[in-house]
């Protein structure tokens, strides 16, 4: 059932609103006349000339702004003389809702006077009314022009509008520079990254903001970019923001041959609080290296002292008024103590990141720790397995870790396998295992349920996983013992 209100087209279909502007091949054009026999007449034909138009008829002012209010058009086609208000009257009147919406002047009271006022009204086209059926098919072929070049500028307007818009609210500072560094072009950011209003800084040179240490690099840099035009640089400085220095991270492109931009394109952003973070971490691996090298030899040589001296006691005095256990209990200490240095040295260098990643076969590197590691009568079986991308002598000394652990807690006849998992790999064993409420402790640095072990084994472990990105967890095997399992395992 058709709408009494709806609008239709000459074949009486009904044409359903839109909520804008066609942006299809469809044109729907609005003709007004006050002429009902010569505007249908006028609509038939132009629909016959070019089958993309659908015409929607009025024959007042009026009656075209009620369908307006309905449904909007693409184009609207209006005669000059008629009552009430006449086209120009109606081209004002939709200039202030409408400001960019063709509208045609089909007139048959042609004039240069009404042709000047239509074009100060701001008429896309002016076109008069002639004798017989051609003048349609021209009239249809303005139509269609109009509407094309008002999609063209639409699109190119809303194009131009998203890339302003990204612009502005990147949180990077987007720049164009001369040859010389100097600045010819800053976006909006400029003023929230660099602290400083945009237009202020068009005409300066960049490198008299950058901090006088960091502005022999920040040039050569910038000068590869001059030399070489193919290439992309980078560069990171201290930048005089009214705040104090921040830190910048910058990318420039040679781009002097473009006609549209006929410079250097920069785009920075601030990095000061990475920066700092690198510094501390950096600072902080000093601290560390202090530490080891502390240990590894102003401990170790006191401790050699100690136990030479000890020897040197036992062979020194009457053996019947030497307390062996005495003796034997300081060894003991000073064994465990050199054993807490090999495994704080370990902790240490074991945290450090990995860069060269290989393929290593799981079931190799698992044998060759096997053998290096006091293991007693426990036995050990390997299932065939793939190689994953590891550091070789970081992947065999979680293995010994592992190993070693089941050695010391896991009974003098434990069996132990290892093999690959679709995710990843795992050591499991069927000795004593560990209490449930244990378990999530293990890999905890210092944590041994023997007194005399160091506690640093299993999170060695733990640091070994982590630096390779994967992750370790332990739990309760069904044949009894704990199996550990490394998901996130990258296979080669």
């Amino acid at each position: 059932m058709t709408d009494q209100n709806a609008t239709t087209d000459r074949a009486g279909n009904e044409i359903p609103p839109t909520a804008a502007h066609s942006d299809g091949g469809d044109i729907t054009v609005l003709h007004v006349d006050d002429d009902e026999s010569l505007v249908e007449m006028a609509a038939t034909f132009v629909e016959r000339q070019n089958d993309a138009i659908t015409v929607v008829t009025a024959t007042s002012p009026a009656a075209a702004l009620d369908i307006l209010k309905e449904r909007s058009v693409d184009c609207v086609v209006s005669d000059y003389n008629m009552p009430e208000t006449d086209g120009l009257g109606l081209l004002r009147i939709l200039r202030d809702e409408y400001p960019d919406l063709p509208f045609i002047l089909y007139t048959g009271r042609g004039s240069e006077e009404i042709a000047s006022d239509a074009i100060s009204a701001g008429v896309t086209d002016y076109l008069q009314k002639e004798t017989g059926v051609d003048q349609y098919a021209v009239l249809a072929n303005r139509i269609a022009n109009a509407v094309a070049q008002h999609r063209a500028e639409r699109a190119v307007a809303a194009t131009r509008d998203r890339f302003r818009k990204l612009i502005e609210e990147s949180t990077d500072v987007i720049s164009i520079v001369d040859a010389n560094g100097r600045w010819q072009y800053l976006s909006p950011s400029a003023e929230r990254v660099l602290g400083y209003d945009p237009d202020e800084l068009v005409g300066d040179v960049g490198f008299d903001y950058v901090h006088p240490d960091d502005r022999p690099a920040a040039v050569e840099k910038f000068s590869e970019t001059v030399e070489h035009p193919d290439r992309v640089s980078a560069a990171e400085f201290r930048f005089d923001h009214p705040d104090g220095w921040v830190w910048l991270e910058n990318y420039a492109r040679n781009m002097v041959d473009d006609a549209t931009i006929g410079g250097f394109v920069v785009h920075t952003r601030e990095v000061t609080e990475r920066v700092r973070r690198e510094q501390e971490l950096e600072r902080q691996n000093e601290r560390l290296e202090a530490v080891i090298d502390t240990i590894s030899n102003d401990l170790r040589g006191p401790l050699r002292t100690a136990d030479a001296n000890l020897e040197l006691v036992r062979n020194a005095v009457d053996e019947a008024a030497v307390d062996d256990a005495a003796v034997d209990e300081t060894r003991a200490a000073l064994d465990r103590m050199d054993g807490l240095i090999d495994d704080l040295l370990s902790f240490a260098q074991e945290g450090e990141g990995v860069d060269d990643l290989r393929p290593v076969d799981v079931k190799a590197a698992a044998t060759a720790a096997w053998r290096t590691v006091e293991t007693g009568a426990a036995s050990f079986t390997c299932e065939p397995s793939a190689a994953v991308l590891a550091d070789r002598s970081r992947l065999e000394r979680l293995f010994e870790n592992l190993f070693r652990n089941v050695a010391r807690h896991g009974g003098p006849d434990a069996t132990v396998s290892a093999g690959t998992t679709d995710e990843g790999f795992y050591v499991a064993d069927d000795g004593v295992g560990v209490a449930v409420d244990e378990v999530d402790r293990i890999f905890e640095s210092g944590y041994s349920t023997a007194s005399q072990e160091t506690g640093f084994g299993l999170s060695i472990v733990r640091q070994i996983a982590q630096v390779h990105g994967w992750t370790v967890t332990a739990f309760e095997d069904r044949a009894g013992g704990v199996r550990v399992e490394f998901t996130g395992v990258e296979f080669a």
